[in-house]
């Protein structure tokens, strides 16, 4: 990223990695941590010049929980996916759990498509003492009690980034599977 950075240059970056990926076979690809209406223009171009016809997601960022960390609006950045008929869902990634209510919320009224949401731990790096602070508000039992409401928003994929743990996505797997059970 940064001033010389353009679209032809993150074309480059990633289409080499895309190929690798589509010639393993996947049933899904992911673009994750996407941070600005830029990268995520490349990779719809790369879908369509590649030809690839794979369901993909295309999930942002956020450090605010308003906009994407470039400061371009989500409403910028999904604009460049709605177009796509390549992309299936978009979503956010690995920000903390305490922005994605608001931001199912926001991309459900920008986005026709499948919302994905899967948060960090809500853990913060001390960069002076090198270790993570304990998240103080999302455990697995509120990401467990989060979940379904995340699910009942609009989100149709729902799990875990960084920091969180396979007994965070198995509180998450179990809330919802329950309540799917209850419905039945």
């Amino acid at each position: 990223y940064g001033p010389d950075v353009n679209i032809g240059k993150l074309k480059d970056f990633h289409r080499r990695r895309l190929q690798v990926l589509v010639e393993a076979g996947p049933d899904l690809l992911a673009f994750e941590t996407i941070p600005n209406k830029l990268e995520a223009q490349a990779c719809v171009e790369l879908l369509e010049e590649e030809n690839v016809n794979i369901p993909s997601w295309i999930c942002f960022t956020s450090v605010d929980g308003e906009n994407a960390p470039s400061g371009e609006s989500f409403q910028e950045c999904l604009d460049v996916i709605n177009k796509s008929n390549k992309v299936k869902a978009v979503g956010i990634n690995c920000a903390p759990p305490h922005f994605i209510e608001s931001l199912i919320c926001k991309f459900k009224g920008l986005t026709g498509k499948l919302i994905v949401v899967y948060p960090n731990s809500g853990e913060i790096w001390d960069g002076k003492a090198k270790k993570w602070l304990p998240s103080t508000c999302f455990d697995d039992h509120t990401f467990e009690l989060t979940a379904s409401r995340w699910r009942d928003l609009g989100a149709s994929l729902i799990g875990g980034c960084c920091r969180t743990t396979p007994s965070t996505v198995e509180a998450i797997s179990r809330v919802l599977k329950n309540r799917k059970q209850l419905l039945a």
